[in-house]
Parts: C-alpha cells; sequence; structure tokens
C-alpha cells in the first residue's frame, strides 16, 4: 500500500510539473508575440457615399496590408497600406476638357496610414487610422480626383482617414485567422472629402 501511495504521489507531481511547465512555454509563446510584428492581408470592396462622386462612380475593388505590434492585450498600433481601383458610371463622355473627360474615367488611390486598433470581448475590435493618400486617373495622372468640383483642378495628394469596426473569426486550427470589417474612409483635400462605405476581409498572418 505504501509503494502504491508513492507511486501515486509521484504521478502527481509529474503531471502537476508538465502543467506549469505547459503553461510558462505558453506564457513565453504570448509574450514573444506582443514583442513581435504581426501582419495581415486581404482584400477591399467598397462604394462612394457623397454625392458628388456617386454620380460618376460606382464600387470599387483593392488589396491591403497592415504590419502592428501589441502595446497591452486590447491596444494594438500599427500601419496600414491600402490600394483601391475605382470604376466609373457608363457615362457618356461629350466633353473636350481633361477634368470632364476624368470625370468618366476609372481611377486608383494609394493610401498609408498610421492606425490604433482597440481589441473588445468575443473577438470584436474598432480601429481609427489617418495618413496620405495619392490618386491616380486613368485619364491623365496628374489629374488625380481633380474632376471633382471643390477641388478646383489637380488633386493628387490628399489626406487619407478612417474609421472601421470588425470581428475575427476562426478559420484556421481554431485561431481567429479572419477578420471582417465595415469601413467608412475619404479622401479629404482643400477641406473637402470625398467618403466611401466598404467592406474588407483580411487575413492574420501570426495573430
Amino acid at each position: 500500500m505504501k509503494t502504491t501511495s508513492n507511486i501515486s504521489m509521484i504521478i502527481m507531481l509529474l503531471v502537476f510539473q508538465l502543467c506549469i511547465a505547459q503553461q510558462t512555454d505558453e506564457n513565453k509563446i504570448s509574450i514573444e508575440k506582443n514583442k513581435s510584428i504581426l501582419m495581415e492581408a486581404g482584400v477591399n470592396v467598397s462604394l462612394p457615399v457623397h454625392i458628388q462622386m456617386y454620380r460618376t462612380h460606382r464600387y470599387a475593388i483593392g488589396v491591403n496590408f497592415r504590419a502592428f505590434k501589441k502595446i497591452s492585450p486590447k491596444t494594438e498600433i500599427g500601419i496600414k497600406v491600402d490600394y483601391d481601383y475605382r470604376f466609373a458610371r457608363n457615362l457618356p463622355d461629350t466633353s473636350n476638357s481633361v477634368k470632364e473627360r476624368a470625370s468618366h474615367r476609372n481611377f486608383s488611390i494609394i493610401a498609408i496610414k498610421p492606425n490604433v486598433q482597440f481589441n473588445f470581448k468575443h473577438d470584436w475590435f474598432l480601429g481609427a487610422e489617418t495618413g496620405v493618400g495619392y490618386a491616380i486617373s486613368d485619364e491623365n495622372n496628374s489629374i488625380g480626383l481633380g474632376f471633382v468640383s471643390e477641388y478646383n483642378g489637380n488633386a493628387q495628394f490628399g489626406s487619407c482617414s478612417g474609421l472601421y469596426i470588425g470581428k475575427y473569426l476562426p478559420i484556421c486550427h481554431g485561431h481567429k485567422n479572419l477578420g471582417i470589417t465595415l469601413n467608412l474612409t475619404n479622401f479629404l483635400r482643400k477641406g473637402h472629402a470625398e467618403n466611401t462605405l466598404g467592406l474588407k476581409f483580411n487575413y492574420a498572418f501570426n495573430k
């Protein structure tokens, strides 16, 4: 009986030691993750919601990339790069001016935006970002978004900002790798903003 009791005690100690070691390893992995640079990337779809751009253009498709770092269990800071290609409505082009022709042509916007993200319960998150955007019209690179009357001519560079809310979903081994976000973004120049509303579908590589 004494031998059996000793064996049981040894087994319990071994199990306890294994549990402590596993918890320590998990804590080390978590700390290493918090120290590392994390990345996610995905695709965008959006629609213009401001009346001027809504009259001339419709949906956009694009890609995005974000590199970020956890500064607390609930807060991340990072930098995001967005690319969107927006399609013009099928309207007749009867003007000879570059500005008018650009309102009937597709265009691209590339934006670089530092951002901050707050993570909540049940894998919901909220973020804000602001930076600079560069617009390229298929009609003429130098006009950018100059077809918008409030921009009064060429409008290649502008301020780009956005707010977003989203949720992470499990798609790979139970990890919350897929982020789906609703985004309100704008291109601001000369005090006038052209706004868009869209969805982003992102895959977090090492979350």
